[in-house]
């Protein structure tokens, strides 16, 4: 699993004590823990690095020429390379708790080649994008080839719950070599890197489960609570063994409300919160700790070994067939399929969808895939758009269930029959918003509230940027409609937006699922205050 989050100074400062001064280290196992590897050095690596002559470990000198304020300076002139406020993004890459265990039970070098090949995986794909793109030119942002990432990394080991968790820690410089005409050395384009993170995290789980399965062992599907985690497990690791050594997952889980709650973003501030310095226990105590801990979880490490054993999996097929390649991306393009889901997708998206699918398969396949599911009659190229950074789709179910949207929406635009309020109750509406807002509507706000009251039509259609307005005249049409004894429903597809509109407009808001399931269910009535129209849905 990987996650990404912006450097600031104190990032900086805390990679500077816990790994370049070796804070963070047990006791008498600085370079030792947890067998033949352990927290390491932070060492350079990425074609940036290379064209800048860092290689091996990072120095503190170094680690300031490029990781100090203001941005990277060159580590044998000087001179500075690139004016930034943020010195870069920090990638780190965890194995599945699963693969922690086998070293518990004494696989050790399994679980770091293991953990080795996802980090390597996750990594090539981001030097890759670097490369072919990662710079900006100009005002108009035009991507650029780069010589590609300049990084410095390190292993850890434990959670700083004192559990068995191998991890990587990937500083990412926010700096790249430009590669076009004028050259030289600027800030990269650190958006590219968070847009693709999901992807580069499923390349690089395709490329450990596939050393996974050569090294011998079963793997299982992991989809998570969320049902959309798209990893996968080493078979025979009993779910016991990996609840017991993740008590910093259920630290965070406490800290967000309950397991496996709040988002992305607030179970990363959660994790900040509720960090603590690692447990001062020696490594032997540490393992002592482990294995009598999966001892009082009811299985001893020869019984999990043993189920591991068992689960081995005979070598897999290496490729697909035609028809199995149609039918995932039939099943992808689907209305119930990953990519339906997103409504509008772009390569990396089907980067995410398909990978799971090809788990135990070389990872170079996965390019074949992507072509094939891009090339499926179920997925419809769209129309390009000047500030896209690429290409995008849609399935042609979603396509399909907008044009019926659409045609419904031009039928019910040229029907009549919908209450008209008077001028008199639309203006005190204004008058009432405008006062609560302490300022004046503008004049399209001023248009679309009049339009909407007086028209008398069953479907007003509003369109308008993000911020420009909308939820602010929705309050006022709100107010003009109560006061004629009308009930105003709000409705949207995400519950974000059903929020915004109920707390904004306040107007009573559910999203389209909840708002047809309470319909159903007689806790919403559309009555006559609602529409004169029954069969509005």
């Amino acid at each position: 699993m990987a996650w990404m989050r912006m450097m600031g100074v104190d990032s900086v400062e805390y990679h500077r004590q816990t790994v370049l001064d070796r804070q963070d280290d047990h006791p008498g196992a600085a370079l030792a823990y947890y067998a033949t590897r352990g927290e390491t050095p932070l060492s350079w690596g990425g074609g940036g690095a290379a064209r800048l002559g860092l290689d091996g470990h990072v120095s503190p000198e170094q680690y300031e020429d490029i990781f100090g304020p203001g941005g990277a300076r060159h580590p044998v002139t000087g001179e500075r390379l690139a004016s930034t406020k943020r010195p870069g993004l920090e990638l780190v890459v965890s194995a599945h708790k699963s693969v922690a265990e086998i070293g518990v039970i004494g696989r050790v070098e399994d679980m770091h080649r293991i953990l080795d090949a996802e980090r390597d995986g996750t990594i090539a794909y981001l030097e890759a994008l670097t490369q072919d793109r990662g710079g900006r030119r100009g005002r108009s942002a035009t991507p650029t080839p780069t010589s590609g990432l300049v990084y410095a990394s390190t292993r850890h080991a434990t959670s700083r719950a004192g559990d068995p968790c191998p991890h990587d820690h990937v500083l990412l410089a926010n700096i790249v070599e430009m590669l076009d005409e004028r050259g030289g050395w600027k800030a990269a384009d650190t958006a590219l890197w968070r847009e693709h993170l999901h992807a580069a995290t499923a390349y690089g789980r395709l490329c450990s489960a596939k050393l996974a399965v050569d090294l011998g062992y079963g793997i299982v599907a992991d989809d998570g609570p969320s049902g959309r985690l798209g990893h996968w497990a080493i078979a025979g690791i009993p779910d016991a063994a990996m609840i017991t050594h993740s008590k910093r997952a259920i630290e965070i889980d406490d800290a967000t409300g309950g397991t496996h709650e709040g988002t992305y973003r607030q179970r990363a501030i959660a994790a900040r919160k509720t960090r603590s310095a690692k447990q001062n226990e020696p490594i032997g105590d540490l393992m002592v700790r482990w294995q009598r801990e999966l001892n009082e979880g009811l299985y001893s490490v020869a019984e999990i070994d043993e189920l591991v054993r068992d689960s081995h999996r005979s070598r897999i097929t290496h490729s697909l067939s035609d028809a199995q390649l149609d039918d995932l991306g039939g099943e992808l393009l689907g209305p119930d399929g990953r990519l339906a889901a997103e409504k509008v997708f772009a390569r990396r998206d089907v980067v995410v969808a398909a990978a799971p699918h090809l788990f135990g398969l070389e990872p170079e396949f996965l390019d074949c895939v992507v072509d094939r599911v891009l090339a499926h009659p179920d997925a419809v190229a769209l129309e390009p758009i000047r500030a896209a950074r690429e290409p995008v789709w849609a399935p042609k179910c979603i396509v399909d269930t907008e044009l019926a949207i659409q045609g419904q929406a031009r039928t019910r635009h040229d029907e009549e029959g919908a209450p008209v309020l008077t001028r008199a109750s639309i203006d005190a509406a204004i008058d009432r918003t405008e006062e609560s807002l302490g300022g004046r509507l503008t004049d399209s706000q001023h248009r679309t509230v009049v339009g909407i009251c007086e028209s008398g039509r069953s479907l007003d259609v509003v369109v308008g940027l993000a911020g420009s307005g909308k939820t602010t005249a929705l309050k006022a049409v709100r107010l003009a409609c109560e006061d004629a004894g009308l009930r105003v429903l709000g409705t949207a597809t995400s519950g974000q937006a059903a929020r915004t509109v109920g707390r904004d407009a306040g107007i009573e808001s559910f999203t389209v699922a909840s708002l047809l399931a309470r319909i159903d269910r007689g806790s919403v009535k559309l009555d006559a205050r609602c529409s004169d129209r029954r069969d509005s849905r």
